[in-house]
């Protein structure tokens, strides 16, 4: 036990401070991901020293994993998201746990966890504390995350792995898996008097995501630009009538066709928000309502049509069609070839071999 806890304490150190060093763009993300770190080199430091001493205190490293895998959601998947300072109080579960322990003098003994003595007031609260932070944090974390990858269509024009958060969905659902398993051997604990669950178990646990997160957030890129904010926020929110519908459709129309922006394989609806002026919603609206598509649909089908152009184009007969494909603003070939061939029923090579006949 006291050796994992030295290698989650050196794991955890090392991974804040490469995150630190390596990661240039210095976004709200890496920066809660780095301040929890920290704080888990201290959960790993001082249950290490209990080890050493025989006096094992209770604590739980989970009621600090839970208010990160929220603000770390939020800080990835919402443009210009900020923390305020009064949000610290998210921390003060942790620390009263922790600290208590230390206060009061409670020791972590499992088979005498729900034992009755003055110090089971300070278990009973932490176990309640417990459950009430996992189910107010993974809960809406996972709801968040899923409904931003549902969305994603509506919100980009490329679809990679980049903003997907495949990953971390993943991470959201192992953790909760393992908090009710954790939870359904808390309560044979309490019906059976026998202890079976330890903290070997969780601190194992918690290495495993130091160490999912050391690589996943050393590999994850800001979904949103650094300057990117809720400017939709300011404008105003009318009901939109038939007439202006017609009219904004008219206005993104116009702009696609002479500015091509969908050029910009990172294209995304708040850029053109931005540009334009209009709220995501109302964009979203009109492409819907109006268009019939959502913004990646309407975006690639802009980029088929300007491959079409290019591949009969004498001016680009020396390019590869690989290559007219990124100059249209598809960032890689299988989305390239998977669009087109959506849109046409074809693949880029056999729709000029059929222009040829």
């Amino acid at each position: 036990m006291e050796v994992l806890l030295w290698i989650g304490a050196a794991q955890s150190l090392f991974s804040a401070i490469i995150l630190l060093l390596l990661r240039k763009d210095k976004s709200l993300a890496n920066k809660i991901l780095t301040a929890w770190l920290c704080i888990i080199v201290f959960e790993f430091l001082t249950t290490a020293i209990d080890f050493s001493t025989g006096i094992i205190h209770l604590t739980n490293p989970f009621l600090i994993f839970n208010p990160l895998i929220y603000f770390y959601s939020k800080a990835l998947i919402n443009p210009g998201y900020r923390l305020k300072w009064y949000q610290l109080w998210h921390v003060l579960p942790y620390l009263f746990v922790k600290m208590g322990s230390y206060i009061w003098g409670v020791e972590f003994i499992p088979e005498d966890f729900y034992r009755i003595d003055p110090s089971t007031w300070f278990r009973v609260t932490m176990s309640v504390i417990s459950v009430i932070s996992f189910i107010g944090y993974s809960a809406p974390s996972l709801v968040s995350v899923h409904r931003y990858r549902i969305n994603l269509r509506n919100e980009f024009s490329t679809i990679n792995r980049k903003i997907t958060l495949g990953w971390l969905l993943t991470v959201i659902v192992l953790y909760m898996s393992f908090m009710i398993i954790a939870y359904t051997l808390g309560i044979i604990n309490i019906v059976t008097q026998i202890a079976t669950y330890s903290q070997l178990v969780s601190f194992a646990f918690l290495l495993v995501l130091v160490y999912i997160f050391s690589f996943y957030g050393l590999l994850q890129e800001q979904i949103y630009p650094q300057s990117s904010s809720n400017k939709q926020e300011k404008y105003k929110n009318p009901r939109l009538t038939s007439d202006e519908k017609t009219r904004i459709k008219k206005m993104l129309e116009d702009y696609f066709n002479e500015d091509k922006p969908y050029l910009d394989s990172e294209l995304t609806i708040g850029q053109v928000s931005d540009k334009l002026q209009l709220p995501r919603h109302t964009l979203t609206e009109v492409l819907s309502t109006e268009i019939g598509r959502n913004f990646y649909q309407f975006v690639n089908e802009y980029r088929v049509s300007e491959v079409k152009k290019m591949l009969v184009d004498p001016g680009y007969a020396n390019y590869s069609i690989d290559a007219i494909g990124y100059e249209c603003g598809f960032n890689s070939k299988s989305s390239f070839y998977s669009v087109f061939k959506k849109s046409t029923g074809m693949t880029p090579a056999q729709y000029k071999k059929s222009l040829e006949v």
